[in-house]
């Protein structure tokens, strides 16, 4: 029995999941071949997911992500799977709205789309041309962008941008209503240039601790982060074996760690990948494998 959900993360903290290459003393971060927007690996969230549950029950980490390779190359089968965490809504601090500064969530006609597909919501066509909460003319670097307000928009188009379900308890007195007075939707090719302003950047450097530079600044780099406050969402879900199927004691423990919090990709050290996760759907997938009565 195989079943699709869907999935959501908070970041309480900036995020570095460690790209395939650095640029000379820029330490880039994992980005989507198709769109060059940056993202959380699946893998990255299923291994971090499976850390915290061995915390509490290594046999239960065992049945539902599957045994880790042995000594004689055998593995586990999986009965649970987790996809790439992609961006929905990021904080764009660096705008301005009619000549003053703003905080608002921003995201595009194709993150908007990708997500309603997966989450079961409308998936309709958005006008060609930036649409927010509040209605003005916006300003980021030298580019400036005439919103039009989301209240012009049909019922299933507002619905396509919201997310699907409940928003977590920890979330839902403070930011939720933030976020639904402060964010737009812009169009892709709008999106695609305006996003690097919103990415978190620090400069860095290695302090010299021994020898005859001791105590001066070696290395200089620079980290590239998600930043906090952005909203991504994940596919997942369970597939079930049949001889061996997970129970409710199973569901319920897994269930735990993916309505807390989570830390993902590196620099955990200096707090960085904290995120809050949930999901709207907690129904065990044990009721479905229950024969049906005639």
């Amino acid at each position: 029995m195989s079943d699709f959900r869907v999935g959501y993360l908070y970041s309480l903290s900036p995020v570095h999941c460690g790209g395939e290459g650095d640029l000379g003393n820029i330490l880039e971060i994992a980005r989507e071949v198709h769109t060059n927007f940056p993202y959380i690996p699946g893998s990255t969230l299923r291994g971090n997911i499976r850390d915290e549950l061995e915390q509490f029950d290594r046999t239960i980490a065992d049945k539902l992500f599957g045994k880790k390779l042995d000594g004689e190359g055998q593995m586990g089968v999986h009965q649970v799977w987790f996809g790439d965490a992609r961006l929905l809504w990021i904080p764009m601090a660096t705008m301005a709205r009619n000549n003053q500064d703003v905080f608002t969530w921003v995201s595009s006609h194709s993150l908007i789309r990708d997500h309603a597909l997966v989450a079961g919501l409308p998936t309709v066509a958005l006008p060609n041309c930036a649409v927010g909460t509040l209605g003005g003319t916006y300003h980021v670097a030298d580019a400036q962008i005439n919103v039009t307000p989301i209240s012009t928009l049909s019922d299933d188009q507002k619905s396509s941008i919201e997310l699907s379900g409940n928003w977590c308890d920890s979330l839902r007195e403070a930011v939720k209503p933030a976020w639904e007075t402060n964010h737009l939707v812009l169009p892709d090719a709008d999106f695609q240039i305006l996003m690097e302003h919103s990415l978190w950047t620090q400069v860095r450097n290695k302090i010299q601790d021994s020898g005859d530079q001791a105590g001066s600044a070696e290395v200089f780099w620079t980290d590239v982060c998600i930043p906090r406050d952005t909203i991504f969402y994940y596919p997942w879900g369970y597939s079930i074996k049949q001889n061996n199927p997970i129970g409710n004691d199973e569901h319920n423990q897994l269930m735990e760690i993916i309505q807390g919090l989570i830390q993902v990709g590196g620099q955990a050290n200096v707090g960085r990948g904290w995120v809050q996760s949930w999901t709207p759907n907690h129904t065990s997938p044990v009721v479905s494998l229950q024969p049906t009565s005639v």
